[in-house]
């Protein structure tokens, strides 16, 4: 999804929106991809205190091991050599996405049900389309 969203950032950025990044650990990793291929910021939240706020949450540990999405997923990544790394620092930590107006209010949230469950990219930018076209 960083890729993707790093491909739509100039487009984000037109439509008045911004977009950051929130890891829970590895921030070596948020570094290195700040500096070679995203062009928005990385922020490391080691305490989950992001993720508490907006009630993305962890999963379980029988969700994670029999989570054959999630696992199909790390399969197609291995073999084209898109591996994530330690960027979780944990099996349970979800991803999510949130699309927040000027004022910090959250307008939109997907909550992933498993390792590398993210919304479509069109979603995210038709929310943030919504958004805008209400603050004009």
């Amino acid at each position: 999804m960083l890729s993707q969203l790093a491909a739509a950032h100039e487009t984000i950025e037109a439509q008045g929106g911004a977009v950051i990044g929130i890891a829970p650990a590895a921030p070596y990793q948020a570094e290195h991809l700040m500096n070679t291929t995203i062009p928005f910021d990385l922020y490391i939240d080691k305490d989950q205190l992001v993720s508490e706020r907006i009630g993305i949450g962890r999963q379980s540990l029988g969700r994670f091991v029999f989570n054959a999405p999630a696992w199909w997923r790390y399969t197609k990544a291995l073999a084209t050599n898109r591996r994530q790394g330690r960027i979780t620092g944990h099996y349970s930590n979800l991803p999510g996405i949130t699309v927040v107006d000027a004022d910090g209010k959250v307008m939109y949230t997907y909550r992933g049900v498993g390792l590398g469950d993210y919304p479509p990219l069109s979603k995210v930018l038709a929310e943030l389309n919504t958004l805008s076209d209400s603050q004009r």
